[in-house]
């Protein structure tokens, strides 16, 4: 049973692509993630409560900058900081292997089988996307790999998810966007594109929720969602 209708939103005609985020949608990244910014804080010196974390989710660098510069002052040390994070949240995700979300291989395997085009939009820096997705044993499934190194402004800006569909020559409203986080949800919204949004550690509000064209559980509820979506393909693929 689908967790979330949007009465709001029609039918989108035509979808021709589907876009991804990463973290906390594709992998369970999040605890990983939380973990290593309380400790890296931690060992500067400084505390990091879930309340914080939060405000962290689907956020780019630039942003978790400001944010932590506003709550500790300017002289914060974002850099070395972060520096540890990342290393320290790579070596736990090198021991201890990065889950995949539940219905991610059933649905990127029926995607591609219909002829869809898959792209990613993810804040995550490009080498640890690359080397998440190879590990999976995903990375084949994505004509492009947008992160917010390729724009000017990460989520809730709709400029990555803007790049996507330039680079794949779909227009915006021909693309469902997969997110797990509301500034994704709000940035799909600007940028035009029908959202499904399968929430991870972040709860959406009312607001976030109307932006939606669904919300979901999980991954594994889109394959009821399939023939609505993409119903325009697959209508050509039986006809052929």
């Amino acid at each position: 049973m689908l967790s979330s209708l949007n009465k709001g939103l029609s039918v989108p005609p035509s979808i021709q692509a589907a876009i991804f985020d990463m973290d906390g949608l594709l992998f369970d990244t999040e605890s990983i993630a939380r973990w290593a910014w309380k400790q890296a804080l931690a060992n500067h010196g400084y505390m990091m409560n879930d309340e914080l974390y939060k405000e962290f989710i689907g956020r780019d660098l630039s942003w978790r900058e400001k944010i932590l510069k506003k709550r500790y002052g300017e002289n914060f040390p974002f850099e070395s900081v972060t520096a540890q994070r990342i290393k320290i949240g790579d070596e736990r995700e090198m021991r201890e292997g990065l889950p995949t979300k539940a219905g991610v291989l059933d649905l990127l395997n029926r995607l591609s089988s219909l002829g869809i085009t898959i792209g990613l939009a993810t804040g995550t820096s490009r080498t640890r996307t690359i080397r998440r997705l190879t590990n999976a044993a995903i990375y084949q499934y994505f004509t492009t790999i947008v992160t917010s190194e390729d724009v000017a402004q990460g989520k809730p800006a709709p400029d990555i998810f803007l790049e996507v569909s330039r680079r794949i020559n779909i227009v915006p409203w021909q693309c469902v966007v997969f997110e797990d986080s509301s500034v994704g949800v709000e940035a799909a919204f600007r940028a035009g594109m029908y959202t499904i949004m399968v929430p991870d550690i972040e709860q959406p509000s009312s607001e976030i929720k109307s932006l939606a064209y669904r919300v979901l559980n999980s991954l594994e509820e889109v394959s009821e969602l399939i023939e609505e979506l993409f119903s325009e393909v697959i209508k050509k693929q039986v006809s052929n």
